[in-house]
């Protein structure tokens, strides 16, 4: 690939349009802090601009009237598009967000394509029309029940994984027949910009798809606000998504919130050390610890804690930090110094509270490192569910160790959280796995393995995680509206028994 800076414009009505303002932001490599591209920072204006287009296009049915196999067929060339591009986007999303380049080819592109492709299944799979029995005994009456597109729907996007994000939004509100305004991270636009034209490319009408670009403080909140808007899909920090709930609650919009996590991972007595330490890494260290459902309170048998912790750090003395660009990096670099700013804080808020590094808590420095964001993995021992940094969500490679000493107390523990995303279990005993997996309250459970999302199930968390639930039919029926038709059989009104009954037809 060139290491000439791009220049994208915003993505309205099916084609390349600039921004008002004729201002340009920067995005860079968080690896080496260069300039990769460029992309409008965008206004109120074309906010608008893209709200009137969505809603001009859903208005005439372009694609909100097409049948489900019409839209089946083109979310289908768009998931084989997705693919054909791979290797350009998985580069871009690495370029930009910091992921390592093994990862997005694999799991991130094959995500995208996942989510389109899953969408035009379940689609094809949902009944048209859910037809509702006439018991004997009432007039003959004729019930039905129809699914519709909500209208114009909002997705906001973080910057961690921007292309599956974008997906779990757009994916279901097309498959529906909505039509959608994206508007992804001011960091990590790119990849966002280059869907919208591999689906526009794909059989996907003007004005279905369109992507704006800008900060989100002000557009962000314009967006969501906007009284053409119906829907909103967003993904992001609790304290945004309280704001988000709060703006959307004037318009009576209808809202899927995903946002923050501070997971748990128990670790129970009968565990493999090896399954477990290697677990533990997968959990907190999987895009350096920049994942909403990131394992990040690892709870121990205090009688384990010793020889746990030692197993991490040997594995986490052998993992490759660096270039994300390169197949051989295990972690790459934090996604901007804001970010990188705000791990190092919590690092020193754990460090005043008296918990105790047993392995990392630095910046790292030298060679490629000076240039970027990078941070050590950081392994806090000593520490109680009481502490800031244990109970507030770091988005850095910052593990917090929590001893216990029997299980009831680690249950406790793990639900003594204003979070509720994600958590998971080790143990070789697949029963007591599971009984743990009952009793905790999060939305995705994972046993010996960690970080697994899949299309075909939901993901979305309890208490202040958020609410709804992206991918599978949730989310499908998250962007629909549901419609009953009732349609009274008796030739007229003489005959009805309704009206008979409540004495309208003298």
């Amino acid at each position: 690939m060139s290491n000439e800076i791009m220049e994208y414009q915003m993505f309205i009505d099916g084609q390349w349009t600039p921004g008002e303002s004729g201002e340009m932001m920067d995005v860079i490599n968080p690896a080496t802090r260069e300039i990769v591209a460029r992309v409008p920072r965008g206004t109120k204006g074309d906010v608008d601009k893209a709200l009137h287009s969505a809603r001009s296009t859903f208005e005439a049915g372009i694609w909100a009237n097409q049948s489900i196999d019409e839209r089946v067929e083109v979310l289908g060339n768009a998931a084989m598009a997705v693919i054909a591009n791979k290797d350009r986007l998985a580069y871009l999303e690495s370029l930009t967000s910091g992921a390592t380049i093994r990862r997005t080819g694999f799991v991130d592109v094959m995500s995208v394509a996942g989510s389109l492709a899953m969408s035009a299944v379940i689609l094809k799979q949902m009944p048209s029309i859910e037809h509702a029995i006439c018991p004997p005994w009432v007039a003959p009456m004729h019930s039905y029940a129809v699914r519709e597109p909500i209208g114009v729907c909002a997705g906001i996007t973080p910057w961690n994984f921007p292309m599956i994000l974008a997906a779990y939004k757009f994916a279901p509100a097309l498959a529906m027949g909505n039509s959608i305004v994206m508007k992804p991270a001011s960091i990590t636009p790119v990849t966002t910009l280059e869907l919208a034209k591999i689906l526009f490319d794909a059989g996907l009408p003007p004005g279905v798809f369109n992507v704006v670009t800008g900060p989100g403080s002000s557009m962000g909140n314009y967006l969501v606000s906007h009284p053409e808007v119906d829907k909103i899909g967003f993904t992001g920090s609790t304290e945004v998504g309280r704001q988000i709930a709060h703006l959307a609650a004037d318009g009576i919009k209808r809202v899927t919130l995903e946002l923050g996590g501070k997971s748990p991972l128990i670790v129970l007595d009968d565990a493999d050390i090896e399954m477990a330490s290697s677990m533990t890494l997968l959990a907190f260290l999987t895009h350096s610890g920049q994942v909403c459902e990131s394992g990040t309170r690892l709870l121990i048998p205090r009688k384990m804690q010793d020889q746990l912790v030692d197993a991490i750090i040997d594995k986490i003395k052998k993992l490759n930090i660096g270039n994300q660009m390169d197949l051989a990096t295990d972690l790459g670099p934090i996604a901007s110094q804001e970010q990188l700013n705000t791990i190092m804080n919590y690092v020193q808020i754990g460090k005043d509270a008296g918990a105790q590094i047993a392995y990392g808590g630095n910046r790292l420095s030298g060679g490629i490192y000076d240039n970027g964001f990078f941070f050590e993995p950081t392994v806090f021992i000593n520490c109680n569910n009481k502490m800031q940094h244990v109970r507030e969500e770091i988005f850095g490679p910052v593990q917090c160790v929590l001893p216990y000493d029997d299980l009831d107390e680690a249950i406790a523990i793990a639900n003594d959280s204003p979070y509720g995303l994600g958590g998971g279990v080790c143990s070789t005993n697949t029963t007591r796995a599971q009984q743990v997996a009952k009793r905790m309250r999060t939305g995705s459970v994972w046993i010996n393995t960690w970080h697994i999302l899949r299309p075909d199930v939901p993901f979305g968390g309890y208490k202040e995680s958020g609410y709804g639930r992206e991918n599978c039919y949730h989310a499908l029926m998250a962007y629909s509206e549901v419609k009953h038709v009732c349609q009274d059989l008796t030739p007229d009104a003489k005959n009805s028994f309704i009206y008979t009954f409540l004495g309208f037809n003298r």
